[in-house]
Formats: structure tokens, C-alpha cells, sequence
């Protein structure tokens, strides 16, 4: 496509992308899109494959829920993303909040109703925010974009990489999704990422502030949040709870489906704009797993886990250096042991590395040589 004749806005800039909109498609007769274009002159090769990555699912998107690709192009040389413009704005640019509960609770609705057609196509998109939502406030229709790290597995766990380089947005990102956790990304994950957006939609605010990455990944993992309605008093006590519910740290403890989550959005909407005001009511009746969900916890461990917590509590009070070996046949679980050190290492700034030692014993069979092989 030939972008030299497009005269481009810029709608926002997050320092790694820049997204442009045509602003003069009815003069020229060009068809009006939206471009997604590296920040830097000098892009990161990750960027560069975001854009590929993003461009690669362009027939599995639709254009109900999604900001759909077109093709790629060059802008001043660089690899250039080519959307669909179906109007509107990034809901970056309605915040900060807080919005009015109306105006809220339909974008609220679309956002979940977009999330829908993401979960059904076996999509986890990992990176929900205001600014991969593209919204249209007059009529509420919501699409989503900036599925360059998108994945289509239904289940993928994250390894604990420093905070800088994990993909995604630290303050929208899901516990688990740090790498931290010792537990999965699956679609509830992009639950709690919708909870902090619309935690800032209806305060204002975020629901925690950091100063630097691994402050972030505590915040996630660790801290409770102030309740919406504790920050902004004029919130209904439903659309709080509902808030608080996608924010829970572990995923059990979430809404299960994003449908669940739109049926009662749906009510707060229906209500609010019939009387006014939200009556309290059971969340999630409607929330039902769309298939077997099988919590990542681990059983019959406590006395090992204990063991390793409090060698490291005597490390951080002591500064003495301490060995535990973690020993036992493969398959046997010593890695989900071992990863339960993630979690407490992060407030006090701990690092963590691992590694495993295979003793290997060759013996004579039959002519062949088996190798046996017990992992420490």
C-alpha cells in the first residue's frame, strides 16, 4: 500500500508503537486506516515481530470485536502495520477518569462483549489497556487491538524473566503473567487486565503506583487494592464488587469467563439506566467455565515449601548463605516446589535462578547400553 498520499494524526504513542490515523480519506477517496508504526527509528527486533505477529492472525480476527490488519507497508523506511479504521477513539484518551456511570458501564459492556469474541476464538490477548481499545462512545461498540503478543494457546506459563522484558503492560498485567506466581496465563488472565482498566475508568486512577518495574511486579502479586468505591464514594456498590472480583490475585477467584462478566455488566447497565441505581446482587450466576478449569495448586507440600521459605527468611535476616537440596525422582513435582520461591522473593528484591543436576548411570542390556537417568 502506498502511504505517501495518506495525511496521518497521531492518535497515541506508548513508546514502543505510534498509532496513526488518516485524517483526510473523504478528500483523497483513499480508504481511511488506522497505522501501527515502531516508536523508534532503530526498532527492537521483539517490535518488529509484534507487527508480523499482529499482521499473521488477520484472518482470525473479525471486524465485530477486532481492529482487523490489512497488510504491511513501509512509513520513512520502517515496517509499517496497516489497520482498519472503524472510527472512534483508544479509551486512552477519555482518561484519566472517572468517567460518568453511564458512559462507564456502556463502554464497560462493549469491552467485555469484545473480549467475547477474543475468548472464542481461543485467543488470550495479554495485553488488555486503554490504549489497545478502540471505542466509539455515541453508540458503545468496542474493538480490540494490539494482538502482537497474542497467543493461541489455551494455557502458557510465563518464566520469570526480568521485569523489563516481559511482554505486556506491568500495570495491567495479571499476577500470574509476571512470571511469578508459580501458575499459568489463560484467559483469565486478560480478566484481571480488564479489571485494572476498568478500575481507571471509574476512579481516575490506577489501582497501584510504582516507580519501577519490580515495584510493579509487587504490586501485582502482593497488594490489595483500595475498593473503587472506598476511592470514589459515588460508585455503586455492585459495579465496585464487580471490579474487586476481576482483580483477585489468584484466577479461581475471578470472574471464569468474560459472558459472565458481560451478564452482569449488562444488569448495572439496565438498571442504572431504568432507575438510576444498582441493587446489590449475586455476582456471576451466569459464570459458568466453559470447560474444565483445573486449579493450579499444589497439594501435600507444605512441610518441603516451608522448609525452603524458612531458609530464605534466615538468609535475608541472617546474611549467612544457606544450601537446600531439593531432591527426587523426575516427574515427581521439585520444580512446582521450587517455583514457590517466587513469589516471596519479590518484595525484598530477591533473584532467583535454578537449575537442575542429572546423575546418569550406564549399564549393559542385551547387547545395548540403557541409560538411567534420576534428576536432582
Amino acid at each position: 500500500m502506498e502511504l505517501s498520499r495518506y495525511s496521518l494524526e497521531s492518535l497515541r504513542e506508548d513508546g514502543e508503537f505510534v498509532l496513526y490515523r488518516d485524517e483526510n480519506s473523504n478528500q483523497t477517496g483513499s480508504p481511511s486506516v488506522l497505522l501501527l508504526a515502531p516508536a523508534s527509528k532503530h526498532p527492537a527486533l521483539e517490535t518488529l515481530r509484534k507487527i508480523e505477529r499482529e499482521f499473521s492472525l488477520k484472518d482470525l480476527l473479525d471486524s465485530a470485536w477486532a481492529v482487523r490488519p490489512l497488510t504491511i507497508s513501509q512509513k520513512n523506511g520502517q515496517m509499517t502495520l496497516v489497520l482498519e479504521n472503524p472510527g472512534g477513539e483508544t479509551l486512552d484518551r477519555f482518561l484519566p477518569g472517572p468517567l460518568d456511570m453511564g458512559l462507564f458501564l456502556r463502554l464497560a459492556v462493549g469491552i467485555a462483549t469484545a473480549l467475547i469474541g477474543v475468548h472464542k476464538r481461543e485467543f488470550i490477548h495479554k495485553d488488555i489497556k486503554p490504549a489497545n481499545i478502540l471505542v466509539n462512545s455515541a453508540t458503545g461498540q468496542v474493538r480490540l487491538m494490539g494482538f502482537g503478543i497474542a497467543s493461541r494457546l489455551p494455557r502458557e506459563r510465563q518464566s520469570p524473566e526480568a521485569p523489563e522484558f516481559i511482554a505486556g503492560s506491568l500495570p495491567y498485567m495479571a499476577p500470574e503473567q509476571t512470571g511469578r506466581m508459580n501458575r499459568s496465563i489463560d484467559s483469565r488472565s486478560d480478566l484481571y487486565s480488564l479489571g485494572v482498566t476498568l478500575y481507571e475508568m471509574s476512579t481516575g486512577r490506577l489501582p497501584f503506583t510504582a516507580s519501577d518495574p519490580m515495584e510493579w511486579v509487587h504490586c501485582q502479586i502482593a497488594r490489595q487494592p483500595v475498593s473503587p468505591r472506598e476511592r470514589t464514594p459515588t460508585i455503586p456498590a455492585p459495579v465496585s464488587a464487580i471490579i474487586m472480583k476481576l482483580l483477585a490475585k489468584t484466577a479461581e477467584e475471578r470472574y471464569q469467563t468474560a459472558v459472565g462478566l458481560e451478564r452482569d455488566l449488562q444488569r448495572c447497565l439496565e438498571e442504572w439506566e431504568n432507575r438510576g441505581r444498582i441493587d446489590e446482587f449475586p455476582l456471576g450466576e451466569h459464570d459458568k467455565a466453559d470447560r474444565l478449569l483445573i486449579p493450579e495448586k499444589l497439594y501435600g507440600r507444605v512441610s518441603e515449601i516451608n522448609t525452603l521459605l524458612a531458609s530464605f527468611e534466615r538468609v535475608v535476616g541472617g546474611g549467612r548463605p544457606e544450601l537446600v537440596l531439593v531432591s527426587g525422582y523426575s516427574g515427581v513435582g521439585k520444580s512446582s516446589v521450587v517455583n514457590e520461591l517466587h513469589k516471596p522473593l519479590v518484595p525484598p528484591r530477591g533473584l532467583f535462578a535454578s537449575g537442575k543436576f542429572a546423575i546418569c548411570s550406564r549399564r549393559v542390556f542385551h547387547g545395548g547400553i540403557v541409560e538411567s537417568r534420576l534428576e536432582l
